[in-house]
């Protein structure tokens, strides 16, 4: 009839077409997670120096996360990168790395007294900005402990009360590195993800799956952490 395509013709242009998408989809994926990572990368570089109290080991952390990151997104709903990016990040064998000289400076300097876990918790607030359910999402803990150890991690008097002076300054701290961090250092954390990217060509076909099924170690600290805020 006229105006319908012979079958021949019609299978070759849906071929045609299937190829086509897939390309789109190939290119679609990696493009759509650096323009994520383009948006949390700063407060990630600023978490994993802070973290570790050694920016070099962090910025080794960081990569090491982002490349296990390009693993997963492809296979995660578009939605849940975030929570599974910071869930990524701390996990990072380079983060729970004990660095030679750890140091915190300024009004930063609170974070010293604290261990790993708890430094983690805090930072998430700090620097991420998670609210307690998004928190508590990473650790796989409820809200209200999430908030509890917030509380029992933010700085301290010598009366043991709690610091409220030392707390607005370690936020504003935060937000002043990450809004005047110098080109240069933007410029070494773009080729840091950058690098990650290329090293991780993505592989079409790769089926959305929701976050459950995304296998996630708990940090080899995170049982520590709640045993000695008492919520285990």
């Amino acid at each position: 009839t006229q105006g319908m395509m012979p079958a021949r013709r019609q299978a070759a242009y849906d071929r045609t077409m299937s190829v086509l998408n897939t390309l789109d989809t190939a290119a679609a994926v990696p493009a759509a997670v650096a323009s994520f990572l383009r948006g949390v990368e700063r407060r990630a570089a600023t978490l994993a120096g802070l973290q570790c109290g050694d920016p070099e080991q962090g910025d080794r952390a960081l990569t090491a996360a982002i490349e296990a990151f390009m693993d997963a997104a492809p296979h995660s709903p578009h939605g849940d990168w975030p929570l599974l990016f910071w869930t990524t990040l701390l996990q990072s064998p380079a983060l729970n790395a004990e660095p030679l000289a750890p140091f915190w400076h300024g009004d930063f300097a609170p974070l010293a007294r604290l261990d790993f876990g708890t430094r983690a918790v805090i930072l998430l607030r700090v620097v991420v900005g998670l609210n307690d359910a998004q928190a508590a999402t990473v650790f796989e803990v409820d809200p209200a402990e999430y908030k509890l150890a917030l509380q029992r991690a933010m700085p301290q008097r010598a009366d043991g009360s709690m610091d409220g002076e030392a707390w607005l300054a370690l936020n504003d701290e935060a937000r002043f590195v990450m809004q005047h961090m110098p080109p240069e250092r933007v410029a070494c954390i773009a080729r840091l993800r950058d690098a990650a990217i290329a090293s991780k060509p993505f592989e079409a076909g790769s089926r959305a799956s929701s976050r459950s099924e995304i296998p996630i170690m708990k940090p080899h600290w995170l049982g520590k952490l709640w045993a000695s805020l008492g919520l285990t």
